[in-house]
């Protein structure tokens, strides 16, 4: 079985005050979907989550095979919201690489 690699990244989902996904309204759905199990089934792993205060901005630090099966995972986020997924590293692979600017190549199906 071929092993698929695994790439780190930083989704940012920045929205309107009156979309707020934490909202009374909405924040069940959130607590459902940004769950490790909802995650697993496209094949995403939370590894840290936060919203920030007065800022409405979702970060999310995950792993996943491609920058796609995080933007399926999050397309439940309202709308007209700003979704961003980058790609990522940790702070050793960036010293081992020599910087933040020399990339690797990046894992199949990641952009940069």
């Amino acid at each position: 079985m071929e092993e698929i690699p695994i790439a780190l990244f930083v989704a940012q989902h920045r929205h309107p005050p009156d979309q707020c996904p934490a909202s009374p309204g909405s924040g069940p759905l959130l607590l459902s979907r940004v769950s490790a199990a909802t995650a697993a089934r496209y094949g995403v792993t939370i590894e840290a989550e936060a919203l920030i205060a007065g800022e409405h901005l979702l970060l999310l630090v995950v792993q996943a095979a491609s920058q796609e099966a995080v933007e399926r995972f999050l397309a439940f986020l309202p709308g007209p919201g700003c979704l961003r997924v980058l790609l990522a590293c940790n702070a050793e692979e960036a010293v081992q690489r020599g910087g933040c600017g020399s990339a690797s190549p990046p894992a199949r199906g990641a952009t940069w």
